[in-house]
């Protein structure tokens, strides 16, 4: 009994460090409220991206259930794309108040998307 015991507890950590987030994030299930502006609202053909977007951590406010940590994301049309080229932490601390995972923030970016994936050129992030 003592050697079942021991092993349940065991189980149930491996798989809590397994499936757990980074922990600091306070996550919110509600979708974001789309700002008024001159966004970015569609994507040409060739994929080229250059505007205004919203950016912000794929995990935590973006709602991107593939991720297990936190990563820098930007949303088109309530579509998520990861990013290459710049990190969620690039920017300041991501788990800070206005930080990436538990704001989201208005950029400005130029690039291409493929493959659902953005690859920056530019990723300038706009003052609050």
């Amino acid at each position: 009994m003592k050697y079942f015991s021991f092993f349940t507890i065991f189980c149930f950590t491996i798989i809590n460090f397994t499936f757990a987030g980074c922990g600091s994030c306070n996550v919110s299930k509600k979708q974001p409220i789309s700002p008024n502006g001159n966004f970015v609202t569609s994507i040409s053909e060739d994929g080229r991206i250059n505007g205004l977007v919203l950016a912000s951590c794929g995990m935590c406010n973006f709602g991107m259930k593939d991720k297990k940590r936190c990563s820098l994301a930007i949303q088109i049309n309530d579509i998520a794309y990861d990013i290459k080229g710049t990190g969620i932490d690039d920017h300041g601390d991501s788990h800070a108040k206005e930080g990436f995972c538990n704001a989201v923030r208005i950029a400005n970016v130029k690039g291409d998307i493929k493959k659902n994936v953005f690859k920056a050129e530019s990723f300038v992030v706009k003052k609050n």
